[in-house]
């Protein structure tokens, strides 16, 4: 890299009130992704490449997409049949594809140069990484808010490493993390003046990694905001893979033991002198099972679900009510990944009957068997359930979305 030149070009007169221009680089070679386009992998129910340049279609007057040497007509074809297409279109400024370099600085200038008649005084270009599709609005309106007060903005976020300086294979310094961060995109500029910068760069050889690195050397400080940890950029493979949550959910149920009913445990009918009393048909372990799956995801409980008095309840089937559950459940994005439960009684004996109760909790939730866990305990003669007056369940559930 050549030494900084002095900073030559005049900054620009502030506040900037003009437009806003996308544009949107995406023409690597994605060599460290494992050679496949990675802007073209699906994310989702969309792509990359549609993620990262959604959010700037509301908030830009044009946008422009960068794309590899030779394959502009691929990326035409792309977006003819994208889910954007209507939007791009109805663009104000237009939407546009531009070859690229053979490096990303000189893509960045050749797309500037093809912006160049369409801006105005006072527009801002908002440079922003296809291989970060996790961008948010938010984020977008703060560096933008930030660009037109001091001419020139980008997201930082702190390190959370310590950064060592190296010299061959020996450290030779350790800067102090607490004034080191990590730059993200969107970067906004002037454009009049990034273009500029661009431009000297581009004839002094000058290379950088970063737009802020080629306005700092030419024009003066750019400002920052705060990042967002989600707005990672996708490098390799596994920067894919996606961040699955998880949450776990707990459910308790008791029920008196009376004559003339049946005892049923997620549906099966243990043989028994007496079974559960319940407005439905009283299945203990059904009903902590719903209560565990309803409180992972934040949506009540069985009585707000299927509320005891209601007709349409009376003497109901637990085991469709866990379908139905269970389908609540899944309309807010979230699945069981494993159930461990225990049912307490002490009469009669319910060992006989686990691989059964388990199998009937695997096919109606739709789990492989081994995903669940049926124990049996007794209280030893103590309360109303040692008494034999009642039998009680317990449920634990992991859910993932």
């Amino acid at each position: 890299m050549n030494s900084a030149s002095s900073r030559s070009i005049r900054a620009p007169h502030l506040p900037l009130a003009g437009k806003a221009h996308a544009l949107i680089t995406a023409a690597g070679t994605s060599t460290r992704f494992g050679g496949t386009k990675k802007e073209f992998e699906p994310l989702d129910d969309s792509t990359v490449l549609e993620k990262a340049v959604e959010p700037f279609i509301a908030i830009c007057d044009s946008v422009v997409i960068t794309c590899p040497k030779g394959a502009r007509d691929d990326f035409e074809r792309f977006f003819e049949r994208s889910r954007l297409a209507p939007s791009l279109r109805a663009l104000r400024g237009g939407f546009s594809i531009v070859e690229g370099g053979s490096v990303r600085q000189e893509s960045v200038l050749f797309a500037l140069r093809a912006m160049r008649g369409g801006t105005g005084v006072g527009d801002l270009v908002l440079i922003h990484d296809a291989a970060r599709p996790w961008v948010s609005p938010s984020l977008i309106h703060r560096t933008l808010r930030s660009a037109r007060e001091r001419g020139a903005s980008l997201p930082l976020l702190p390190l959370t490493d310590t950064p060592k300086a190296v010299d061959g294979d020996a450290v030779v310094d350790h800067p102090s993390r607490l004034s080191m961060m990590t730059a993200q995109t969107p970067q906004i500029f002037s454009f009049p003046e990034i273009l500029e910068a661009h431009e000297l760069a581009a004839r002094e050889n000058f290379a950088a990694t970063d737009d802020a690195m080629i306005w700092d050397r030419s024009i003066g400080p750019v400002a920052w905001v705060h990042g967002e940890r989600e707005n990672r950029k996708i490098t390799f493979k596994d920067d894919l893979v996606k961040q699955t949550e998880f949450r776990t959910g707990q459910g308790y149920d008791i029920h008196p033991l009376v004559e003339g009913r049946r005892l049923l445990l997620a549906g099966v009918e243990v043989e028994s002198a007496r079974g559960e009393a319940g407005y439905s048909d009283g299945d203990v372990l059904w009903h902590a099972i719903i209560d565990a799956m309803l409180g992972a995801s934040a949506q009540g409980d069985i009585g707000t679900h299927f509320p005891p008095g209601a007709p349409e309840w009376k003497d109901a089937d637990s085991t469709a009510l866990a379908r139905g559950a269970a389908s609540a459940v899944a309309t807010s994005g979230w699945k069981c990944c494993n159930i461990d439960c225990t049912v307490i009684c002490e009469r009669p004996k319910l060992a006989p009957y686990r691989d059964r109760i388990r199998a009937a909790i695997a096919r109606t939730l739709a789990l492989p068997i081994d995903a669940v866990s049926f124990k049996a305990k007794t209280k030893e003669g103590f309360d109303a359930t040692g008494r034999g007056e009642a039998i009680e369940a317990f449920a634990s559930v992991l859910m993932t979305r």
